[in-house]
């Protein structure tokens, strides 16, 4: 699959490294690919550094893997090149008061024509590439309306994935993430979070 990584931090990174690992066609989007770091020029398991506009048009699936605090920013700047694909928002926030749509939401209203999905955001990217903690494979929680190629890449690096449900629900993976960083400071990064169901 053709994936567009928007964003060269951990996450993006991460990601990137799992899933052309997985084989998958993976390019990275950077506002500046020259200062993209040498790390990620240099190995042989990350592909080409792009800038954002090229990796968004290299993906069928495109992955928002930026600071939270310029994700609408980007998605609006590229919506035309987005529409009418698989637009993963990774991103977190701690909302400022009175904001109460999750960001997810707040995503999709500015890429209308593209099917949004959240995922990829409950974990620390160090488990991004390994999610098996203690001999337990990690859940991922994605939510929205067309699913199906989200979940078919999260199981690819590993992940037990359940859909949380429609785009509505972000809410809650958002909170979760939230819940993690919360536990991860006393705990370390180390941790995952497992669904059980009988």
């Amino acid at each position: 699959m053709r994936i567009g990584i928007v964003g060269t931090g951990s996450v993006g990174s991460a990601l990137a490294r799992g899933l052309s690992a997985a084989n998958h066609d993976v390019v990275l989007g950077s506002r500046d690919p020259s200062s993209a770091s040498p790390d990620l020029r240099d190995r042989a398991d990350v592909v080409a550094v792009l800038d954002q506009r090229a990796a968004a048009a290299h993906g069928d699936v495109v992955v928002l893997a930026v600071p939270a605090g310029v994700v609408t920013d980007v998605a609006s700047d590229l919506a035309d090149t987005l529409a009418g694909k698989t637009v993963v928002d990774t991103t977190n926030e701690y909302p400022a008061a009175g904001e109460d749509r999750a960001l997810a939401l707040r995503v999709a209203d500015v890429l209308p024509e593209a099917a949004v999905v959240k995922a990829f955001n409950t974990i620390g990217a160090e488990r991004m590439t390994d999610p098996v903690v203690d001999g337990e494979r990690a859940t991922m929680f994605v939510a929205g309306a067309e699913t199906d190629v989200v979940e078919r890449l999260a199981a690819d690096l590993g992940f037990d994935v359940v859909v949380a449900g429609d785009l509505s629900t972000a809410g809650h993976l958002e909170h979760l993430a939230r819940f993690w960083i919360h536990l991860s400071v006393a705990r370390g990064r180390d941790i995952a979070f497992r669904f059980l169901e009988s």
